[in-house]
């Protein structure tokens, strides 16, 4: 479904990845996992098109999206779910989540994808007038993935949902993921620094460390990794 080909990319001058190859198949659970600052979400960018590539491509479904505007990718079946959400706080929960499908004109559609992620996030469906800005940290990550759902993608990219929420928020979130992946079959590419949880719940996992994959296999394996152990897991 997505691959990344020898992608190299960054801020100006300023290169952070460095030919990046990796591949997240249909209905599978993928994770990138690394230190902070080597990359992660610039990765998840940069398949996202808000960072153009300097090398490399990027194949959705077989169709190269390396050089297309945010837009067209979400056009495609791309969701990104962003690290601060990026809601607009003085919208309701409901004018956030109407935005999130705003590529979808069948009105029928876009009910139905409501009142699914109103199932999904029953909190939400209890708040669905009230503004976003007011909302707890946890009910906004929430939010901002009940969002990302609203534009019925076909891969859900997930970009550090457990920052700042509290270890049981935490445990609702990854849940959740894991419901729309095994249950739903929706593809999910997760870029987490809770590693050891990650390891648990996804198919197959990346590492990054300095802007280009270092490790990769089933994640069950990599637990059981030396360096992952040592770097990650603070296991000796």
């Amino acid at each position: 479904m997505l691959e990344l080909k020898n992608v190299s990319a960054g801020y100006g001058p300023l290169q952070i990845l460095w030919g990046i190859s990796l591949k997240v198949d249909t209905g599978e659970f993928v994770s990138l996992v690394g230190p902070n600052g080597v990359g992660k979400t610039t990765c998840l960018k940069t398949i996202a098109g808000m960072i153009k590539i300097t090398e490399g491509e990027i194949l959705f479904n077989g169709i190269d999206i390396s050089n297309m505007y945010v837009p067209d990718i979400t056009k495609q079946g791309l969701s990104f779910v962003t690290e601060g959400g990026c809601l607009f706080a003085g919208m309701t929960v409901h004018e956030n989540l109407r935005l999130g499908a705003y590529i979808l004109k069948d009105k029928k559609q876009i009910a139905e994808l409501e009142g699914f992620v109103f199932s999904l996030f029953p909190r939400l469906a209890e708040r669905e007038k009230q503004l976003a800005g007011t909302l707890s940290g946890g009910e906004r990550k929430m939010l901002s993935i009940a969002r990302g759902l609203m534009s019925a993608p076909k891969i859900l990219l997930v970009d550090e949902p457990s920052l700042g929420l509290a270890p049981n928020l935490v445990d609702d979130v990854f849940d959740t993921l894991v419901t729309l992946n095994k249950e739903q079959g929706l593809t999910i590419f997760l870029v987490e620094q809770n590693v050891h949880t990650t390891l648990e719940i996804t198919d197959r996992t990346y590492v990054i460390e300095q802007g280009r994959i270092c490790l990769q296999g089933k994640s069950g394996d990599l637990l059981n990794n030396d360096h992952v152990k040592s770097c990650y897991l603070g296991l000796t």
